[in-house]
C-alpha cells in the first residue's frame, strides 16, 4: 500500500483484464433532472464494470452563476467538465507514484479554460462555442525526482480518458423524446 493505493490489488486487476479484456469495460451514466432556471439535479447511475454492476448512489447540483441566470448555488456544468479532467489527471498520477514507488506528500491539479458567451449566445457566429484552450497545472511533492515527476505527469494525462476524450473527442449521439 502506497498513497493509500493498494497496488498488488491494481496489479491482480490488470491481469484479470489481460486474461478477460471485458473485465476492463467500464459503462457510466448520469440523469439529470430540471429543477428550475438553470438548475439541475443530477444522479448517477448504476456503473457496470465487466458483468460486475455497481451502485452509486450519489447526486448533486449543477446551476449557474447569477450572471448567467442562476442562483449560484453550486458549480456549473463547465466546473464539473474542468474537474472532472482535472480528477482524472489526479488519479492517474497517485496510482502512477504508488506504482513507482514514489511517496506523495501534496499533490494539486489546477484546471483552467475560457470560454467566449457570445457563441454559446449566437451573439457571433464566429465566436467559438466550447473551450478552444484547457490548462493545467499539477503541482507534486513527494520522494520522487524530477525525472520520475515528469514521467508521471505526462503519463497521468496521456491516459487520462477524460483528457483524451477532452482532446481527442467523441462521438456525440443523441435522441429526443416528446411526451
Amino acid at each position: 500500500m502506497r498513497n493509500s493505493i493498494a497496488v498488488s490489488a491494481l496489479s491482480e486487476y490488470v491481469n484479470e483484464i489481460t486474461e478477460f479484456p471485458a473485465e476492463g469495460i467500464a459503462k457510466y451514466g448520469v440523469e439529470l433532472n430540471w429543477e428550475t432556471g438553470t438548475r439541475s439535479r443530477v444522479t448517477a447511475l448504476p456503473m457496470e464494470i465487466g458483468p460486475h454492476v455497481v451502485n452509486r448512489e450519489f447526486e448533486w447540483v449543477i446551476d449557474e452563476p447569477r450572471q448567467l441566470l442562476g442562483t449560484n448555488q453550486a458549480p456549473n456544468p463547465q466546473e464539473y467538465l474542468l474537474s472532472g479532467m482535472g480528477a482524472c489527471i489526479l488519479v492517474g498520477f497517485t496510482v502512477g507514484a504508488s506504482i513507482m514507488e514514489v511517496q506523495l506528500e501534496s499533490l494539486k491539479v489546477t484546471v483552467k479554460g475560457e470560454l467566449n458567451l457570445a457563441g454559446f449566445l449566437g451573439v457571433d457566429e464566429n465566436a467559438p462555442i466550447g473551450f478552444k484552450t484547457i490548462q493545467y497545472l499539477i503541482e507534486v511533492s513527494g520522494d520522487g525526482t524530477t525525472e520520475q515527476f515528469e514521467q508521471l505527469s505526462e503519463k497521468a494525462v496521456s491516459h487520462s480518458p477524460n483528457a483524451m476524450t477532452v482532446m481527442k473527442g467523441a462521438e456525440l449521439k443523441g435522441e429526443l423524446i416528446i411526451s
